[in-house]
């Protein structure tokens, strides 16, 4: 049976981690040269704070995700961490939550790459006055590059890197709640959302919001 594990952000929490960590040895080596002086206690909190949320929270996401895990058996019914199984007629009600700032489940995907094939020239007629012909390529460069970071921020950063961690930190993503004989279960950020979801409404109904 296919495993379906709470870890569709881990590559958004990775690049957090690293970027956490690194801050956070910047501070600690370098940071007394900034403000001049030895690091108080403020300094020293911030770079703990940083390896807190950073390799920290990625670490509890990794155990979290090696722990709790679904399977669906069409034959018995959920299975919980390859140990427990709720059965089919057990099951009270299945409720899913989807992301708040995205359409897609699972991992954040970056779709307007293949849309837009990479482009970010909106188009360019290519007449160009030949005595100025230098000054009109460097303003086009500019114009060319302030779209391309644009693009980059819009299009890849904000989707595959801060909404991910958005979702990870606020209860905005995915949520999939199973309820059965008075007990109840939450799985977030589950890989494959949409398939787990479509095996277990073959036998249950499945509440969307």
């Amino acid at each position: 049976m296919k495993q379906y594990r709470q870890d569709a952000h881990v590559l958004p929490l990775v690049i957090w981690a690293v970027l956490c960590v690194a801050l956070a040895i910047f501070l600690f080596v370098h940071g007394h040269r900034i403000v001049s002086r030895v690091l108080r206690t403020e300094e020293i909190a911030a770079g703990v704070g940083l390896l807190i949320v950073g390799p920290v929270t990625l670490t509890v996401y990794l155990v979290r995700a090696r722990k709790v895990w679904v399977e669906v058996d069409p034959g018995q019914g959920i299975v919980v961490s390859g140990k427990r199984i709720i059965p089919w007629d057990q099951v009270c009600s299945i409720e899913r939550r989807r992301p708040r700032f995205r359409r897609t489940t699972g991992p954040a995907e970056g779709d307007i790459l293949e849309k837009t094939g990479g482009c970010v020239d909106p188009g360019c007629g290519g007449c160009v006055d030949v005595a100025s012909v230098g000054e009109a390529f460097a303003v086009i460069g500019f114009i060319l590059a302030a779209l391309v970071a644009l693009w980059l921020l819009v299009m890849v950063v904000i989707p595959l890197f801060l909404i991910p961690l958005v979702e990870v930190f606020a209860p905005f993503g995915d949520r999939i709640k199973i309820v059965w004989r008075g007990r109840s279960i939450v799985l977030r950020d589950l890989r494959e959302a949409d398939e787990f979801v479509r095996l277990v409404s073959a036998h249950k109904p499945v509440v969307e919001r």
